[in-house]
């Protein structure tokens, strides 16, 4: 069965020890890809493992000050970087998704750059463009390379896990987008007025967090040509994940919250 209660869960002294144990282990991790040059596909790797760290690490420290609502946004993006890494692999679509990306960013700063109200901004670092960029992109122009980002639903569905989009990711766009409700767990948190309403318990977010964070890596060094001894590693992540969740293995972990819809509260 799916975990919904919070008795279901391990207290957060815990998680805050498996974060120190994942965070110490992506610090190895890039120091192997730092190694020696890289192709575009593990320079890609490497950096999804950079952001899913950061993004972790994230999560810990607005549930910290108890901003639930935007944990539950950060997860989402942490299962978006998971969908699009597995979409990737599969379809060996790493170089054409360099290329997208680099196109993407460059228009985007030349849009800023052209656009008259923003006449200093080519004096900003943020908005610097190099030579060498303006002849890449030139270059990309003239045959523009044709990528789609993955649907986040059709990949959970590949992955044959539909219940991470049902429960993770469709469920955190309900955080994403305002709602009639939003602030109300905020404005008890911050003012500290009592009554306090009983609001649901939040740490779904922190141990899906860690197990979505884990998946995330299995992925990359399954695509990645970084050697096998770093793999190793990771048991202690995945023993971790497998006696405290046992989600991957029994694809039962609850990545809702305690119930389908945003509560008063969020969940």
């Amino acid at each position: 069965m799916p975990k919904f209660g919070s008795s279901d869960y391990q207290p957060i002294e815990k998680y805050l020890e498996a974060l120190g144990i994942f965070h110490n282990f992506i610090v190895t991790l890039l120091f192997e890809f730092a190694r020696e040059p890289r192709s575009i596909k593990d320079t890609i790797i490497r950096n999804f493992f950079a952001r899913t760290d950061m993004t972790m690490r994230g999560i810990f420290e607005l549930w910290k000050i108890e901003d639930y609502q935007d944990c539950w946004i950060l997860h989402r993006c942490l299962l978006d970087r998971l969908f699009h890494l597995h979409e990737l692999h599969e379809k060996n679509e790493f170089e054409i998704f360099e290329s997208w990306s680099f196109l993407q960013q460059y228009n985007a700063i030349n849009r800023v750059r052209s656009d008259p109200e923003f006449g200093g901004a080519k004096a900003v670092d943020l908005f610097n463009l190099t030579d060498e960029q303006v002849k890449r992109a030139q270059s990309l122009s003239d045959s523009p390379p044709t990528w789609h980002r993955p649907k986040p639903k059709s990949v959970a569905k590949a992955m044959d896990m539909t219940f991470l989009y049902r429960f993770g990711y469709d469920y955190g766009s309900t955080h994403v987008h305002p709602m009639a409700n939003d602030g109300d767990q905020d404005f008890y948190s911050i003012t500290g007025l009592e009554p306090k309403p009983d609001y649901p318990d939040q740490i779904s977010v922190i141990s899906n967090t860690l197990l979505h964070g884990t998946m995330i890596i299995q992925t990359g060094l399954n695509a990645s040509s970084e050697s096998p001894r770093v793999s190793w590693r990771l048991h202690l992540l995945r023993g971790w994940s497998h006696e405290h969740t046992k989600a991957v293995s029994q694809r039962v972990e609850g990545t809702s919250s305690t119930d389908g819809a945003r509560s008063r509260g969020g969940v």
